[in-house]
């Protein structure tokens, strides 16, 4: 993406509204993709991403074992609904006992904290 952008600079004729708007466009999706990548590979993967390794904290089910991808998936996509709400989805993190937002809830998964290594 960044070599198309370079491209286009180096043009010597200015960007037409079209072009910059293709190019906001794919830029904002290619920003999504690799941020569903990101998480759903961690969280699905090994139940944390390295912010969450680092916290000391896991995405685990609500039975306590491994998220897996597909609930990652549900649990990253209710979270980008979040950001478009303006976080007013997650608000029952601060309403509710197990302390559980929108994305959680969709998902059927928690946060927990881990002792050492998460296995």
């Amino acid at each position: 993406m960044w070599l198309v952008i370079g491209a286009w600079g180096f043009r010597r004729a200015p960007l037409e509204l079209r072009e910059v708007v293709l190019l906001a466009l794919a830029v904002v999706a290619l920003g999504a993709a690799l941020h569903v990548v990101y998480h759903v590979a961690f969280i699905g993967g090994c139940g944390q991403t390295p912010g969450k390794m680092a916290l000391g904290i896991a995405v685990v089910r609500r039975d306590g074992e491994r998220a897996g991808h597909a609930r990652a998936v549900v649990r990253c996509l209710a979270g980008m609904l979040s950001v478009l709400t303006l976080g007013l989805s997650s608000i029952g993190v601060f309403f509710t006992r197990d302390r559980r937002g929108f994305a959680d809830w969709l998902a059927g998964t928690r946060v927990v904290r881990v002792r050492g290594e998460f296995e």
